[in-house]
């Protein structure tokens, strides 16, 4: 009864969010078309931060709330897998034109993203303690992508004024925006709480449910942002979004909760016996990379490699689970 139950709250949490990150994501979407952001920038800013607020929550609630800091690292590495393989993946089979890159999101976002994933396996290996150099390293770290994000912001920024009706719709969008956000937190906790119930019933480790059913159903928002960009055909956007929402899982969604904890309660030990997930995300990155590298298109037969090697890494986390 205790897994039926539990099993229940993650999927009304999940629907929940899903349609809560559906109407965020299109609040968010109209906050940065007013500033008349470039399409790229959006999606690595507005759109990566306002679908990277579930991860961001399940960190600071497993920190806060159920002391397992592992769990939030979990999560973060097991919705960015998802969010590298699953999303382009599903992203080219609804695009209406060939799912083609610029070269400013390679260079820019997909750089970050590298130097993040490689950042936290270092952190993981060598560093079992974690205080406050390395909270702000991680965020020291956004800040640089942010200031880079901002400078070309401001290179390509058309200026023009906006009507006072306008200025008021704006004021709404915000209410909106900060409403669902609060909807989206309340199940965030829901869902969090009912995966570690799930796992306590199941006899395994919460960290095998974070990386699977909490990750996947964290990732929903970044999914319907870059389904939604994709289809309109704005595919730097969907990109962005996929590159810009992993740098903000990692760098701010470990960062600012680890850089609370310590504030109010000194450094974190870290035991996070399931390296070989974060580093088959660096291999997964490395696999995009390279199917971007001839002419920064993405084709059907690529993209069902990428699903494919997900579909590898659930059963993967099974075994493990039985192995537990």
């Amino acid at each position: 009864m205790t897994i039926l139950i539990a099993l229940g709250m993650i999927i009304f949490s999940s629907i929940i969010i899903y349609f809560a990150g559906e109407r965020f994501a299109e609040s968010s979407s109209k906050i940065g078309d007013y500033f008349n952001l470039p399409r790229d920038v959006k999606g690595a800013t507005f759109d990566a931060v306002s679908s990277s607020l579930p991860e961001l929550l399940v960190v600071l609630y497993s920190v806060i709330f159920f002391k397992q800091f592992e769990v939030g690292i979990g999560t973060i590495a097991g919705s960015a897998l998802f969010n590298l393989l699953v999303i382009p993946g599903i992203c080219v089979f609804v695009a209406p034109l060939a799912f083609k890159v610029s070269k400013k999101v390679i260079i820019r976002d997909a750089l970050f993203y590298m130097i993040a994933v490689f950042v936290l396996i270092i952190l993981l290996i060598y560093f079992k303690t974690w205080g406050l150099i390395i909270a702000l390293l991680l965020l020291f770290i956004y800040f640089l992508y942010i200031k880079d994000i901002i400078s070309h912001a401001r290179v390509h920024k058309k200026k023009h004024r906006h009507k006072k009706s306008e200025e008021i719709k704006l004021s709404k969008e915000f209410l909106t925006f900060f409403l669902l956000m609060l909807v989206i937190g309340v199940f965030t906790f829901l869902l969090t709480d009912s995966a570690i119930d799930l796992s306590h019933a199941l006899g395994v480790s919460p960290i095998i449910i974070a990386f699977t059913i909490i990750a996947a159903a964290t990732s929903v928002p970044d999914t319907v942002i870059s389904v939604i960009n994709a289809k309109k055909g704005d595919i730097d956007d969907a990109t962005s979004n996929v590159f810009g929402s992993n740098i903000f899982d990692i760098l701010v969604g470990i960062g600012l909760p680890l850089l609370i904890y310590v504030l109010y309660k000194g450094a974190v030990i870290i035991e996070f016996a399931n390296l070989e997930i974060v580093l088959g995300l660096l291999g997964s990155t490395i696999l995009l990379l390279y199917f971007f590298a001839e002419d920064r298109k993405l084709n059907r037969k690529q993209a069902g490699i990428l699903l494919f090697m997900y579909l590898i890494f659930v059963v993967y986390t099974v075994f493990l689970a039985k192995g537990l």
